[in-house]
């Protein structure tokens, strides 16, 4: 499977990752560890997209757009993906669940 990591995508991994790598409350390599975490836990997300592009739910507001949850405890987060021909998957974006995603995912 090919997988194209959109330019919205690769730029909200890395705010993520700046995001908790930021959490200092526990000390710096507490944060570095969590940014760790949730890299990981993306990393499983896209292979798990990328083996079976079907598992998705389908993205009522933008025909062919499907999204998946990124593996616990980082669930609030959500992959934007499509799949433009049945050997490719296009990652569009990676949203926290919380935003107006109805707007933001084009």
């Amino acid at each position: 499977m090919i997988l194209l990591r959109r330019e919205g995508f690769v730029s909200a991994l890395r705010d993520g990752l700046l995001w908790y790598a930021a959490q200092q409350e526990h000390g710096p390599k507490a944060a570095e560890l969590l940014a760790e975490r949730f890299a990981a836990a993306v990393d499983l997300t896209v292979e798990r997209i990328s083996r079976q592009p079907d598992s998705g739910v389908v993205w009522q507001y933008r025909p062919g757009y499907r999204f998946a949850l990124v593996k616990k405890p980082f669930d609030r987060w959500l992959i934007f993906y499509r799949q433009p021909a049945p050997d490719s998957v296009d990652l569009i974006d990676l949203l926290r669940g919380e935003r107006d995603l109805s707007r933001r995912v084009k």
